[in-house]
């Protein structure tokens, strides 16, 4: 395993499996440990690794993410780094969860990819790439603004029912 590898990625054990809420992917898996890029641009995130073939397409999303009964708003990105590996890195999802502290690892989490914001980026710099991640959570705070006001709440206070 490289070390841009996650080290439980080929372990199809921790393989996310994803389902589908109201025609949006959501993703139940257990967080694994990847390289610490996000925790060193100051964005950690909790890292799920995607089997092939999962038809969720690359990306920032919008979403919610669930830790036990606890729902989290997140930036999450759907892709494979291509700032970093060229698109050859491991397919991740790697949501944000925004004004969040704590330690994930080994916890089965729920992710509900609630809006695509856009598609994922190949950046020429780590500058570069910072920039647009405060960006993409200005995005999804905005988003939660405008689901709540809409709606009087963003989703369930329980994780959706998965099929």
């Amino acid at each position: 395993m490289t070390s841009e590898d996650p080290q439980t990625a080929a372990d199809p054990a921790e393989t996310a499996m994803v389902h589908s809420v109201g025609g949006a992917p959501a993703v139940v898996g257990t967080v694994i440990h990847g390289d610490q890029r996000g925790r060193e641009l100051g964005f950690p995130t909790a890292n799920l690794a995607l089997a092939s073939g999962d038809r969720i397409e690359d990306g920032v999303w919008a979403a919610d993410v669930y830790v036990g009964d606890e729902r989290h708003i997140a930036a999450a990105s759907v892709g494979r780094r291509p700032t970093f590996y060229d698109g050859d890195g491991v397919r991740l999802l790697e949501p944000f969860l925004l004004d969040f502290a704590g330690d994930l690892y080994g916890q089965t989490i729920v992710v509900h990819l609630r809006e695509r914001i856009r598609p994922q980026s190949r950046f020429d710099s780590l500058p570069a790439l910072i920039e647009q991640m405060h960006h993409d959570v200005e995005h999804v705070r905005r988003w939660a603004r405008a689901a709540r006001a809409s709606s009087g709440d963003l989703a369930p206070l329980r994780p959706p029912a998965l099929r």
